[in-house]
Parts: structure tokens; sequence; C-alpha cells
């Protein structure tokens, strides 16, 4: 039972893309770096985030010949290989969680069985249709989209004494921080680091799939389609997906931040993200 990729398309939003994706049966893998709440990276690399989903990508990669016997087990695992590989990279040590690495990720795999398994921490979507049954893998429509980014926009705007302006991530800086510094705690959020998420707060479990099914794995940043431009629900994005490519959708995704570059008609902590999805079919052979 293997998972055959149909398109697979990743665009940065600026110089460098903090986003990966892969396939490699039985995985299949969006990883989508968490923006850095740093001023200069830990890492050599461009930024602390392009580290860590590039050294993720490589970890997940290496276990498709054998994967772990549930994928619950992965963000242990990554945090567990991680967490000295960035401690030995690091310039100095981070000041706290607020300084660790972490991205957003979804890991599915095609089991013996034929079931679609998947493990995710944060915002990425995996969207299946089997034979017109449609399911959906994501954070709720309170959560999509970073809600609490787009209220705290909303109210920094209505504080302003003068003439209103937009709002920018430099101006949730401070805020911004003090959430990254709640990961992987129960009264935060989960999300893959160089420390594990508690278990609670991981989203995994198995979905009986037909060969053919087909599948959308995705990163926030082409959900803001839905989430944000509200220009398609979840099941009509899936099929226009399938029904053109992903090409068409990347460059509307990108015409419609440049027209509200200012972030004024769509509130958003950045006028534009790195855009990742996988269309992919359950297929019974590779």
């Amino acid at each position: 039972m293997t998972l055959a990729a149909v398109d697979l398309r990743s665009i940065a939003s600026g110089r460098e893309n903090e986003d990966r994706a892969g396939v490699e049966s039985p995985l299949a893998w969006v990883i989508d770096g968490a923006t850095d709440v740093i001023q200069v990276p830990l890492t050599p690399a461009p930024t602390d985030a392009v580290w860590f989903a590039a050294a993720m990508h490589d970890t997940v990669r290496g276990m498709a010949a054998t994967p772990p016997s549930s994928l619950m087990d992965i963000p242990r695992i990554v945090a567990d290989r991680l967490a000295p590989l960035f401690l030995a990279d690091a310039n100095r040590q981070p000041t706290g969680p607020e300084e660790h690495p972490s991205a957003s990720a979804i890991v599915i795999r095609r089991t013996a069985s034929g079931n679609l398994e998947f493990v995710s921490l944060g915002d990425c979507t995996l969207l299946v249709d089997d034979n017109g049954c449609f399911t959906e893998i994501c954070d709720d429509e309170e959560n999509a989209g970073d809600q609490w980014v787009v209220d705290a926009l909303k109210d920094l705007s209505k504080d302003t004494a003068h003439q209103p302006k937009p709002m920018t991530r430099a101006d949730l800086y401070p805020l911004l921080r003090a959430q990254r510094g709640r990961m992987n705690t129960l009264s935060g959020y989960g999300i893959f680091s160089i420390t594990d998420a508690p278990r609670p707060l991981i989203r995994h479990g198995t979905l009986p799939v037909s060969d053919g099914a087909r599948i959308l794995l995705a990163s926030d940043g082409f959900m803001r389609l839905v989430d944000v431009f509200r220009l398609y629900d979840r099941r009509r994005l899936f099929e226009a997906a399938w029904l053109d490519g992903l090409a068409p959708l990347f460059d509307e995704l990108r015409t419609r931040e440049a027209d509200d570059f200012d972030c004024t008609r769509f509130p958003r902590a950045k006028t534009s993200d790195d855009t990742t999805a996988i269309l992919l079919r359950a297929s019974p052979t590779a």
C-alpha cells in the first residue's frame, strides 16, 4: 500500500522558504517552519525556522524505510534527534522556549491494511476524498488562519491614537514571543520542536481509505485561500486543486496577497506566506 504523488509545490514568500514537503512512500509530509521571534538566528542557517524545517525534513525522510510502529512517536523522535543537533549548531544557549525552533507539520502514511494514518501538530491540513466521503483534519474555524493574530492586530489598530495604520508583525513581536514561550505546554499549544509535545496536544488517528482515494496535504500558507481570503471552502479548494493542479491556486493566492499588500482588508501578520501543498493518491503499489 503506497501513496503516489500527483503534484507537489512549495514556494517561498521571500528569499528563504521555511516550508518543506516530501513523499517517500509509505510516508508523505508537509512542514511549515515557525517564523523566528529572535532578532539574530542562533544557527548558521538563514533563519532558525529554515534550520528546523530542513532538519525535520531529513529526519522524516530517513524514517521512510522503517517507519515507527505508530506515527504518534514522530514528535518525540524529532525532538530527541534535533535537540542535540540544535545545541551543537547554536551560537549560544536559548533564553527559553521562545527561542526554540519549531514547525507545524503533518505526516501521513498508508498502512499495510490500507488505512491512512496521520500525526499532526500545528496548523497544517489534511483533506481526503474517498469515493465521495470527504474528511478534514485541520484546525477548527475558530483557530484557523491564526485568528488570535487577527484579533490582536484589530485591537492594536483600535488603540492607535491618530489615523489608524496597518499593524504588522513588528507590532505583535512581544505578543508573539510570549505565545511562543508557551509551546509544548498543556496551557499553551503543541508543535514540533526540540522538546516533545504533550500527548493530549498531538492530533493522531487513522482513516480507512480505498485505492484511488484523493489526498491533499497543505501548509497554512496555502489554506489562506480558505481561512484568510475566504475565496473557497475546503471542499471547493480541494476540487479546484484536483481539477487544474496546484499552480493556478498558488498564482491566485499571490495575487490576492499583493492586492492587499498592507494587510488592511484581510488582517494578517505577514503580507505573504510560504506556500506548500501536495496532491496524492492512495495506490496498491508504487
